[in-house]
């Protein structure tokens, strides 16, 4: 079990670091491409849009993984029971949220279905593109679920 737990963490991580490079590339493309060749690819800003979305979303997702969202440190000064009073806000906090985030995330994807929208000049339906809402909902579900069984 644990090792396929692990094997999240770095498909996570492999992912994450992979659409940041498509990111990075497709724009270096770009901007070489139009200043030397004035010349611009119609799906790079699609393809663009797309990874740094899933980017973003799976990055948030090891955020909460390594514990490296925003945090206050002044509780940390409480006393004891004040802290776990405050921890336990923070968590229903944090399950309210992606409750809402993975909830709303899966509409998203079902009414896009539905419609048939696509994603500009690619042949891609935008709720492929919304799937990273609630995959990484889930992910960060965990995480924080894991989290929580420790202390």
């Amino acid at each position: 079990m644990k090792n396929k737990l692990h094997f999240l963490s770095y498909t996570l991580e492999f992912l994450t670091c992979s659409f940041l490079l498509i990111a990075v590339l497709i724009t270096a493309i770009q901007v070489i491409c139009r200043f030397l060749f004035d010349f611009s690819f119609s799906w790079s800003q699609e393809v663009l849009m797309i990874s740094f979305v899933w980017f973003v979303l799976f990055g948030a997702a090891l955020a909460v993984k390594h514990k490296e969202h925003l945090k206050i440190d002044l509780v940390e000064n409480f006393p004891s029971s004040i802290r776990k009073l405050f921890k336990m806000i923070e968590f229903i906090v944090i399950f309210a949220f992606l409750f809402v985030f993975i909830y709303y995330g899966i509409l998203l994807i079902r009414d896009n279905f539905q419609s048939g929208q696509t994603v500009g000049f690619l042949p891609l339906q935008v709720a492929y593109v919304y799937m990273a809402i609630p995959i990484s909902g889930l992910c960060m579900l965990y995480y924080t679920v894991k989290d929580l069984m420790r202390k």
